[in-house]
């Protein structure tokens, strides 16, 4: 992310800089809100800088507390609600489900040695 410059990429031009697909821009940057701009021609633009900084904030480093599990659809932190303990092998994890949306969710909690 630090290569990029506040200059107007093209899709694929970001997708090579930082090393991601060209698929991942249309189908989960741009979605999520990444900032970008369309010409008359309807061609995306990208600015490096704003890309970057949107990047960095958007998928920030979260700490959970041990109550909690991490939603992927809610994309946040929720209480884990009757959570039920497993072992398989040497991982011991919990399994619960998110209040908000229903979807099971999966948190590690030790591993045996």
């Amino acid at each position: 992310m630090k290569s990029l410059l506040n200059m107007k990429y093209r899709p694929r031009e970001i997708a090579e800089e930082v090393g991601f697909s060209v698929h991942q821009v249309y189908r989960v940057y741009i979605p999520l809100g990444c900032p970008h701009l369309r010409d008359e021609r309807r061609h995306i633009w990208i600015n490096g800088k704003s890309f970057a900084e949107w990047y960095v904030d958007f998928y920030k480093k979260r700490r959970l507390q041990d109550n909690e599990s991490f939603c992927l659809t809610c994309r946040t932190g929720v209480e884990k609600i009757n959570p039920k303990r497993h072992k398989d092998n040497n991982l011991i994890y919990d399994i619960s489900f998110c209040p908000g949306c229903g979807r099971k969710l999966a948190k590690i909690v030790d591993r045996v040695k």
